[in-house]
């Protein structure tokens, strides 16, 4: 009888006997691999095992080894199966493994936020001495980005002798991302220092950090620059320059660069619409839609979102329920953003059944849609229509926001419905609302119109911090309630405190 070859390939796992049953399995010279659970839920097609072809044969070369190695773990990284590729990449010798392996098994770790993996595959790499090129770089850099590190990731991208331009932009959008404009800007600077080729992807984020700061100047010195370099018609510079004058009060400088724009795209429009409706130039916003509509340009998500903003601000109801009815021939109608907006359409246009339709047939409600409900109820001082809502959200478990507590007690306010305002009270103790200055501000309002200065008065004692609006409202309270005598001591208290 002939003796079995050997398994030269796998020989590692034989110091686990249990192990290599649930790993590998050999029939006639071929190892089968027995998938885990995770590999079945991210591959339902591996349901059954899959054979794969290795050579026993003693006399392979290293080269094949190798291969096989890597394909395999690239194999297992397509399949969404990191607990085997780890098993493979950790019993692997330097000489084993290629530089694209580490970045696949670095992507799988990133896609399934697998933190202690990805580390342990840097530390791999490390002890290894493998050369950090700039695609693995740009592996393990968005690998601690997107598992929140991106302290660790800024110190793999700062100990790269080589870096390129889409290492950079990576770096710069992260910051960005996360609110640090100031980095990106230092970042897009060091870049220009160095001579790095930038590109119209690096002009258009660190435009959106000017405009998030504020720094119009530097803006502009960026926009004269980008011009030199010749991106002075790159349809995505010249949106993200629109977006950047609208952000800056310059509604003029934004549709200059519209104007000159040849080759318009959906996002130039949206940037218009958008920005003129941001700047309280409502009706020029909604006159760029109608110029689209003219022209048939196709429309999207953003287009309709920023027209209903539009029609909300300036009352339009004609040309909102217009727009709904092409939203639902374009299926936008599921979209929770859409339907939010929508309900705040009909509800500042004074349409309170149509936004209760609206909010009755949405599949899905979150806090924003709650508060634009209750919002509407407030605005047209039906108290008890927002106090129903409020006992329906919690029945279904929603928590309310500062937003829609306001809101509620506003509408108490305007009702004079003291009673409904006391249940709101007894929400705020029991939900621990009562440091909110805004809620407690809103809460004395309340109490104040509704005739009860002593309610108001307990408030406003208990408070630990208090503003002018919250002297203001007690000052105010005391006088519409023929207290003059409060009032003026009120007056002299704040006087005081001013003082000192």
């Amino acid at each position: 009888m002939a003796k079995a070859a050997p398994n030269l390939c796998f020989s590692p796992l034989t110091l686990n006997q249990n192990r290599k049953e649930n790993f590998f399995s050999s029939q006639n010279g071929c190892f089968i691999h027995k998938p885990s659970l995770k590999t079945k839920i991210f591959s339902p097609i591996f349901s059954s095992c899959i054979p794969i072809r290795i050579s026993a044969t003693p006399t392979r070369t290293i080269d094949h080894q190798v291969t096989d190695y890597n394909a395999k773990i690239l194999h297992f990284c397509q399949l969404g199966d990191l607990e085997n590729a780890m098993e493979l990449i950790c019993m692997c010798q330097k000489s084993e493994l290629e530089t694209k392996t580490y970045s696949s098994v670095l992507q799988l770790c990133a896609g399934l936020k697998s933190f202690t993996d990805g580390k342990k595959v840097h530390s791999i790499i490390k002890s290894n001495s493998v050369g950090v090129d700039e695609a693995l770089g740009l592996k393990l850099v968005s690998f601690y980005a997107t598992c929140g590190d991106l302290k660790e990731g800024r110190r793999v991208f700062d100990t790269m002798e080589k870096k390129n331009v889409y290492l950079w932009n990576f770096m710069v959008s992260e910051y960005a991302k996360i609110g640090d404009f100031k980095e990106s800007i230092c970042l897009f600077k060091i870049m220009v220092e160095k001579g790095i080729e930038v590109n119209s992807y690096t002009f258009s984020c660190v435009l959106k950090c000017f405009a998030a700061l504020g720094s119009l100047k530097e803006g502009e010195c960026v926009h004269g620059y980008l011009l030199k370099l010749g991106f002075g018609s790159c349809n995505s510079v010249v949106n993200s320059l629109i977006a950047f004058y609208f952000k800056g009060k310059r509604p003029e400088s934004a549709f200059e660069l519209f104007d000159k724009l040849c080759d318009r795209d959906v996002i130039s429009w949206n940037s218009m619409i958008s920005g003129y409706v941001s700047n309280g130039l409502t009706e020029r916003g909604l006159g760029i839609y109608k110029q689209m509509m003219y022209l048939g340009i196709d429309v999207d998500l953003a287009t309709i979102i920023s027209v209903l903003v539009g029609c909300a601000n300036s009352g339009t109801l004609s040309l909102g329920k217009a727009v709904h009815s092409l939203a639902i021939k374009s299926s936008f109608e599921r979209r929770i953003n859409f339907s939010n907006t929508l309900l705040d359409m009909y509800s500042k246009c004074g349409d309170l059944d149509g936004a209760l339709r609206v909010f009755e047939k949405m599949g899905e409600r979150n806090v924003v849609s709650w508060t634009s409900m209750i919002a509407g109820y407030t605005r047209d001082g039906r108290s008890d229509g927002a106090i129903k809502l409020l006992q329906q959200m919690e029945k279904e478990g929603v928590k309310l926001d500062v937003v829609a507590i306001t809101s509620i007690l506003h509408a108490c306010a305007r009702s004079g419905s003291l009673d409904n305002g006391k249940d709101v009270h007894d929400y705020i103790k029991a939900n621990n609302m009562e440091s909110n200055l805004f809620v407690c501000n809103a809460l004395m309002d309340m109490y104040a119109k509704c005739g009860s200065m002593e309610a108001a008065n307990s408030v406003f004692s208990t408070m630990v911090v208090k503003d002018i609006i919250s002297w203001n409202t007690m000052i105010g309270g005391y006088s519409k309630n023929c207290l003059p005598n409060e009032a003026l001591k009120n007056v002299c208290c704040n006087a005081q405190r001013t003082e000192t």
